[in-house]
């Protein structure tokens, strides 16, 4: 996998354009997708921190293409996206959100009571 398919790979599993992906970045659009399209093959060291404490996808699976994808950070990556997207939420979609959360904890609970 390129330096390329694994930015893409991010941007698809956080469902963000690669102007967003930019922007929240600090760099420019027209990198970023000089990178995708495998036109630039190497970013900076600094540039993958950024990313891993960005998104949670580990540096070094990003420069190298090795190791796990997501770094110990992911989790809390994954956190600020989720507030991120309640933040862009009608109330309608934070209530059914709300009962979707609501569920898997009554599940987990049946589960852990086994």
């Amino acid at each position: 996998m390129t330096l390329g398919e694994r930015i893409q790979t991010i941007l698809k599993e956080r469902s963000i354009k690669q102007v967003e992906f930019a922007k929240v970045l600090g760099i420019s659009a027209n990198y970023v997708n000089l990178l995708v399209n495998d036109k630039k093959t190497k970013i900076s060291d600094t540039l993958a921190k950024l990313i891993e404490e960005t998104y949670g996808y580990s540096a070094e699976w990003l420069l190298e293409g090795v190791g796990e994808r997501f770094s110990d950070t992911s989790v809390s990556a994954s956190k600020t996206e989720i507030l991120k997207r309640i933040q862009k939420m009608s109330d309608s979609e934070i209530k059914a959100t709300l009962a979707f959360v609501k569920t898997l904890e009554s599940v987990n609970k049946d589960f852990s009571d086994e």
